[in-house]
Formats: structure tokens, sequence, C-alpha cells
């Protein structure tokens, strides 16, 4: 009699006739999965850290770390990831043969970051650990390099460009604001403008189909950088031109960012309720 009643096509994929999974070829789709997550991260954010790769993804992984390592370590090898120097570390870019790839792959429109402009890495970290931790909480984002190079839903509102924004299930879009440094009173006043123009009326302001603006968030890499945008909205909310709803839209967040683009504990609170009205009072 023969004991095996379930002949082999109905084994669930992957396993062995002793119910066993054939590991190596588990780890090596494995592999290639993070491998084309990896290129695919570096292409929307531009360049990114070793930490910044082991958050997206390896978030829950107790060795993320090294995973990321290894992994980067592979693709420089292999001349699909460049490593480019900075002041007090490294950060990571496609080349164009990952670029090339990874458009063969996913049907991606990759570029290779070779002659990327790396400008204010304080700046850029502080916006794409921000978006890191969105994605980690499962939303949606438009990452700085893509507003830039043109591959989000708007590049300009009201004069400003977004650093990024975070996106909802319904499409409510975070506009994001990142501050390093004391900025020009008329670069403060345009942000005042966009949160006065585009957000609490009665038409919602429409990014792209089916993305709308929603609420702005101010992240400071410092304390002063957030006193000075503070204080801009807390004048005009005094002249009344913001109104206590419009102002309530905003949120803020103190991400202090090292040298080394590593981020610091982040501090959340809301415009509004947690600095406007305790300074009123």
């Amino acid at each position: 009699m023969n004991e095996n009643i379930f002949p082999p096509a109905v084994l669930p994929i992957g396993t062995t006739a002793d119910n066993t999974m054939p590991i190596e070829l588990d780890k090596r789709i494995v592999g290639e999965r993070n491998r084309t997550e990896v290129l695919s991260w570096l292409s929307r954010f531009g360049w990114l850290t070793g930490r910044m790769v082991a958050a997206l993804v390896w978030p829950d992984a107790a060795q993320a770390q090294a995973m990321a390592r290894r992994t980067l370590k592979a693709l420089t090898d292999e001349k699909l990831v460049i490593a480019r120097a900075m002041p007090k570390g490294t950060v990571y870019v496609l080349s164009a043969k990952g670029a090339r790839l990874l458009t063969e792959q996913t049907g991606m429109a990759a570029e290779g970051g070779n002659a990327l402009a790396l400008g204010n890495p304080v700046h850029r970290a502080c916006s794409n650990w921000y978006l890191i931790r969105a994605v980690q909480q499962g939303l949606g984002v438009v990452t700085e390099h893509e507003i830039a190079t043109e591959r989000g839903p708007c590049r300009v509102l009201k004069g400003k460009q977004a650093d990024g924004l975070v996106i909802a299930s319904d499409g409510a879009c975070v506009w994001l604001e990142c501050e390093n440094s004391q900025k020009s009173r008329p670069e403060r006043h345009k942000t005042v403008s966009l949160v006065q123009e585009c957000i609490g009326g009665e038409r919602q302001v429409e990014l792209a189909p089916g993305r709308w603006l929603a609420r702005v968030a101010l992240v400071a890499t410092n304390e002063q950088a957030l006193r000075w945008m503070a204080a801009s909205f807390q004048d005009a909310h005094r002249a009344g031109r913001l109104s206590d709803s419009q102002v309530a839209e905003v949120d803020v967040c103190l991400l202090p960012i090292s040298e080394s683009l590593v981020p610091g504990d982040a501090i959340d609170g809301n415009l509004y309720w947690n600095v406007l009205l305790p300074a009123s009072a």
C-alpha cells in the first residue's frame, strides 16, 4: 500500500515531502528581495546612511545594522551602490549600474547618484529620519529627493517646496518643513502663508489626484530653529491672520541629528496646544 496519500503536486509550495523548507533556496529569495528593497529606497531617498537602510529594510530585526552593513558591502562590491564619504561617516547612493538593474527588475525610473549633490546633509537627514519613522508606522511617503527631482505630486506650492510628504490611507497629506538653522523672516513667512492659504479652508487643496493637503509638520533639529519658526506663527496668530483651528493643524517635532547623521530621541507636539497656548497663559 502507498503510504504517501498526498501526491507531490498538492504539497504546499516551497516544502519537501518530509514537510521541511528548502532553507538555502528560501534564504536566497529573501536575500534578493532585501537587495532590491535597498536599491529601491536608495532610488527614492537619493542617499541613505547604513542606519537609515537598516531602519527601512529591517525595522524589527535585532541585527538590523549588521545585516545592512553586509548587504551594502555586497552591493558596493558588485558596483551596484557607491559609498560616498561624508565629514563624519558614509552615505550610499545608487550607481548607474544599480539604477539600470533596479529599472529592469521593477520598472522604477531610477538614476545613478554618483554626481548627486548632497546639499545640507543634516537638513536632509532630518527629513529622511522623519519620513523613515512614518514608513515604520505603515504610512506612505514622498521623499525630499523625489520632490526635488519632480517625481512627487507637486514641487512648489505658494512659493514653498516641501521637504517631504507623509500620506495617510485616505490621501490626506502632511507637508514636511524641516529646520536646521535660523531662516530669514521672508522664508518663515512663506511657511506661515502656506498654512494661512491652504490649511483649514472650506476647499481642500489638491496636490495630485487623490492627494490633498491636510496638515503641516515643522521638524527642527534644534530648539532655537523651532523657536524662530514658532515665533512667526505666533505673530500671525496674534494679528488674526491665522485662526486657532489653522494653527492646530500644524504639528511640531524636535528631532536632534548628530554630525554623523544619527537621530536623537524625537519630541512630538502640536503648535497650538503645546506651544502657542501655553505661551499665552
